[in-house]
């Protein structure tokens, strides 16, 4: 293991090109074969995804029978049958690859893939997919054996800055690259034998100095490395939403027993755990500001990114308003018609940085799910080297943070008409409800503007790279939808029919579906030049079809309640 976090930190060239620590390259592979960060052996222990890599890489065909290739339940009890996958839902190379008994290995799932393969998204089933997943891990195993993931070695005075393994990139075997990575090989498979690993430390050592020497103008600095394999090995971003699910569910719990019953010491403690959220939100800020420093570019750039940042904002909106703001009146066009001014200050309401909080865990949550996206640092595509990537993108994506926050404080007030009594509705409706609705219209303000400018923003960006301003872009069509969406909600205080805070709070919370279909709808559904449709949609997710009966449910319980509480 002490040798292995050594070799963590020597370089690879990947695949996109970047050069980065073995510990990234490493993980990357084990998490797209293994899903998960560490690999389990048949004796209970855990290699650390360097250990793995090392030993992958010296002795790849030992690793065809070890059962390392996951396979999804989701495609169901055939073909965890066929793949022979254990327990744990993992099998390895050589049971997709078995013997017909005259040497010759096939491959027992071929015929499924090209059937699976020539299906359209929306026409395959599960199984289809989970075939395809399990396609392209394998075709990730094989690489193993061609060096690919192995690419250490500079070719000398290369203006393209090429790193080759013991292959080029034609797949024939580069001598010169095999005379530097050879005696370091050498010395690890010694090492296994032996246990003595000073010798491998050595020429570990000769291969990182080679690196410095020939390839000095696209490596890393020892600063950027190290703090690389620091965030891997932390891995923040994952122990946030832990932490965060924990802070924001507290948050929500003891502000509505508070609610029921306010007391001195509930209100410290309430306020102690806002304190210690902040200290995960500054960490989190931090973890954005090395991602930015290790990529080169601000760290919004991929869906991941984006996820991440925009958690970030929903806390800073929750932050701010509980902080800064305290109970201010928007004046007589705000949707308390009757509210009068009163001194701005600290507001006590623990639901509002609840509803930050609560942001981050959703996104976050989504960003590390079943539908986890990768979390790999990716190199700029052309388009966006620019320093609009910076203004457009950030402005653009802190409305959805801004809008998140009101979506949630809409979902916390329409429980609070349900689980309230019209003792506890009449303490409440002209305080802590008026002050969530007028937070939430404060927020949405600040998203439409947002949004908006953002939008305009983002025409100058397109004539600069495109040659005009707008082209109904299915991304930029539905940025404008949305901004309608949002202004007619923001709107809605002056048409009388509509001025209840229950309407509000229901346009709020289904407004935010055009903000899903605007960034994740159109990715995957429209193409265009802003997004990464094929053309063929893909069949909706089941969390949409869960999410908007879950909003119709609670919008109608919630109205009854709140014309009988009204009445009361």
């Amino acid at each position: 293991k002490e040798h292995a976090d050594k070799f963590g930190y020597l370089l690879v060239q990947n695949y996109e090109g970047r050069i980065v620590p073995i510990n990234t390259q490493a993980l990357d592979v084990l998490r797209k074969l293994y899903k998960r960060d560490k690999f389990k052996g048949t004796d209970g222990k855990y290699l650390t995804a360097e250990q793995w890599f090392l030993s992958i890489n010296t002795d790849t065909p030992s690793w065809t029978m070890v059962p390392l290739i996951k396979v999804d339940a989701k495609g169901g009890e055939e073909l965890l049958r066929k793949t022979k996958a254990d327990e744990d839902g993992y099998t390895s190379l050589m049971n997709l690859f078995p013997s017909d008994g005259s040497g010759n290995l096939t491959y027992i799932l071929d015929a499924d893939y090209n059937t699976a393969f020539r299906k359209k998204p929306a026409e395959q089933s599960e199984y289809d997919k989970q075939i395809i997943k399990l396609n392209e891990r394998v075709q990730i195993f094989n690489e193993f054996f061609s060096g690919q993931f192995m690419r250490i070695v500079p070719v000398k005075n290369d203006p393209n800055h090429t790193w080759h393994s013991w292959l080029d990139q034609k797949m024939e075997p580069d001598m010169e690259s095999q005379k530097v990575m050879g005696p370091y090989f050498a010395e690890a498979l010694q090492a296994q034998k032996t246990g003595d690993w000073s010798k491998a430390d050595a020429e570990l050592k000769k291969l990182s100095d080679y690196q410095q020497k020939w390839a000095k103008a696209v490596v890393p600095s020892e600063t950027k490395v190290n703090l690389e394999v620091f965030i891997n090995k932390a891995d923040i971003n994952f122990k946030l939403l832990i932490f965060y699910t924990i802070i924001g569910g507290l948050l929500l719990i003891l502000g509505f027993v508070e609610l029921f019953k306010p007391n001195k010491t509930l209100n410290r403690i309430i306020k102690g755990i806002i304190y210690v959220g902040i200290a995960g939100y500054v960490a989190h800020f931090l973890g954005l500001i090395a991602r930015w420093y290790i990529s080169g570019h601000a760290p919004w750039s991929n869906g991941y990114e984006a996820i991440i940042f925009i958690s970030w904002v929903g806390i800073s909106a929750g932050l701010m308003f509980y902080f800064g703001f305290g109970k201010p009146s928007l004046g007589k066009k705000t949707l308390d018609s009757t509210v009068k001014p009163v001194k701005k200050g600290n507001t006590s309401n623990a639901l509002i940085p609840a509803a930050g909080f609560m942001v981050a865990v959703i996104m976050m949550g989504f960003a590390h799910g079943g539908s986890a996206l990768d979390p790999q640092i990716t190199p700029l595509v052309p388009v966006l080297k620019s320093y609009w990537l910076i203004v457009h993108v950030a402005i653009i994506v802190s409305s959805y943070g801004f809008f998140a926050l009101s979506m949630i404080i809409a979902v916390i007030s329409l429980v609070f008409y349900i689980i309230s009594d019209k003792n506890l509705f009449k303490v409440h409706n002209d305080s802590t409800l008026k002050e969530l609705a007028i937070v939430s219209e404060m927020s949405l303000t600040i998203g439409l503007f947002a949004l908006t400018v953002g939008n305009f923003l983002g025409g100058i960006w397109a004539n600069e790279s495109w040659g005009r301003y707008w082209s109904w872009d299915p991304k930029e069509t539905w940025a404008f939808i949305s901004i309608m969406v949002y202004a007619f909600v923001l709107h809605m205080r002056l048409v009388p029919g509509l001025r209840s805070r229950w309407a509000f709070h229901v346009a709020t919370m289904f407004a935010f579906c055009s903000m899903v279909m605007t960034y994740f709808g159109v990715n995957y559904y429209l193409s265009g030049l802003h997004s990464y449709a094929a053309g063929d949609p893909v069949p909706v997710p089941a969390w949409v079809y869960i999410g908007l009966a879950t909003m119709f449910t609670l919008a109608l319980v919630s109205y009854f309640k709140f014309v009988a509480l009204k009445k009361k």
